[in-house]
């Protein structure tokens, strides 16, 4: 066997191996058309290795050539020859007012005094919202994946964590613990992680990233919020595969209620530890007392980018995770945004879109939103599929690429994409032919 032959061979196995380790993780991952597709060009490629030094003897020509070109595409494939498009921020000039928010705004009941206020300060919104309203509320009769004992369970987990939201802040010690801040950073982030989260970041909070007004929650509606803190401690938490690959169903529901909770109490200790060490620190827990908007702050902690569905995406799990965070003046050192192939992918792909039973997710270009450059979702007629479906839905969390588990070959997938444009393309198609462009809902 001369060098020709040799180099076939060695590259044809290795392919070989890549696709069998992808159809294992596939048939793990329940994804059996990926599975069954990988198992097809495994066997390919071996019965082209055995034809063609058994039957037939291809010219060493060809085999070098064949080789070559599974080489260059991998070249290709991993070299950083483009580096990454970032999120372009430019300069914000006002705060979210979160009585203007989607959520706090369903909650407006008909003839009440927010209701009454709001409305005639907003008129614009009445009639979309009155006809929000009259839909089911999520986790109540009527939703299509309503469950008499399992959305009374969820609802009992989301009656937790709203019973927490008193616990957000509290007294500062006298005495304070003085070290630097780097040695300080090191010991909050290993805190963080042991507490339960799966990534933790540091951002200088951008003041502009702070609701102007409350909104929801148990502090008085309207009231004018002042949050001088310097720092946020953001952290992530991985939302479970097999649960997120059930929406949108209940279990992802059930997922996004648990995982709330364990912000929350990550949060509450988080704050209360640093408070007991002589600094002030707020927990920003969901249901509502959140005061940031936790997807940008998120993103200036370098845990992730925007996505085109509005979701942050973490470099390890994807759209998969919920976000926790503390904001304090305790001295800290902060993390800087990353950029990893998110805006060029999300460009390019539209799959969360095709697959948005809501048609929220845009299809077009970014647009400039408060000096942000980002996709801009149509959040009324997101929630609007949330009261019909009686769940958070989480389609587009499910379908994104970038959500797939961080197995090895979803790793290798990754590495190419952070770096290469042409990684990117490939990558696209890829998903698209080995799991599919749209979903069917009744296929779990």
């Amino acid at each position: 066997m001369n060098l020709s032959h040799v180099s076939a061979v060695a590259t044809g196995v290795i392919v070989a191996l890549f696709f069998l380790l992808f159809a294992v993780s596939s048939f793990r991952e329940r994804k059996l058309r990926a599975a069954w597709l990988s198992i097809g060009i495994m066997v390919a490629i071996a019965a082209l290795l055995v034809s063609g030094f058994v039957w037939w003897q291809p010219p060493d020509g060809l085999l070098y050539a064949a080789t070559a070109i599974v080489w260059i595409f991998t070249l290709l494939y991993f070299l950083p020859l483009n580096k990454p498009t970032p999120m372009r921020v430019g300069a914000i000039t006002d705060r979210v007012d979160e009585r203007g928010t989607m959520f706090a705004r369903e909650e407006y009941r008909f003839g009440s005094d927010k209701y009454e206020k709001y409305y005639a300060e907003h008129p614009q919104y009445k009639e979309v919202d009155d006809r929000l309203r009259r839909l089911p509320e999520l986790l109540e009769p009527g939703g299509r994946y309503y469950h008499p004992e399992r959305s009374k369970q969820i609802k009992a987990v989301f009656r937790a964590i709203q019973a927490l939201t008193t616990q957000v802040d509290g007294e500062v010690s006298a005495a304070k613990t003085g070290k630097d801040p780097s040695t300080t950073t090191a010991e909050i982030k290993e805190l963080v992680a042991r507490l339960g989260a799966d990534e933790v970041g540091i951002a200088r909070l951008n003041k502009m990233f702070v609701y102007s007004h409350v909104g929801r929650g148990p502090e008085p509606w309207g009231k004018s919020i002042e949050l001088d803190h310097e720092f946020a401690v953001v952290f992530t938490l991985e939302m479970g595969y097999d649960q997120v690959r059930q929406a949108p169903d209940l279990p992802i529901t059930e997922e996004s209620a648990l995982q709330y909770l364990r912000a929350a109490t990550i949060s509450i200790r988080l704050a209360r530890y640093i408070r007991n060490h002589g600094y002030s620190a707020r927990a920003h827990i969901s249901d509502s007392n959140y005061q940031i908007m936790l997807p940008p702050v998120a993103h200036d902690a370098g845990l992730g980018e925007l996505s085109r569905m509005g979701y942050l995406i973490s470099r390890k799990y994807g759209a998969r995770v919920r976000l926790g965070a503390v904001t304090t003046d305790l001295p800290l050192v902060p993390d800087r945004p990353v950029a990893f192939g998110v805006q060029d992918f999300c460009a390019a792909c539209f799959k969360c879109a095709e697959n948005c039973p809501s048609t929220a997710i845009p299809h077009g270009d970014k647009t400039t939103v408060r000096g942000v450059e980002k996709w801009q979702l149509d959040v009324e007629q997101c929630l609007r599929y949330w009261r019909l479906a009686g769940t958070d839905c989480g389609l587009c969390m499910r379908v994104c690429p970038y959500s797939h588990p961080p197995t090895f070959v979803h790793n290798v997938v990754r590495a190419g994409v952070k770096h290469s444009a042409f990684a990117r393309r490939v990558s696209i198609w890829g998903d698209h032919f080995f799991y599919g462009r749209k979903v069917r809902l009744n296929a779990q």
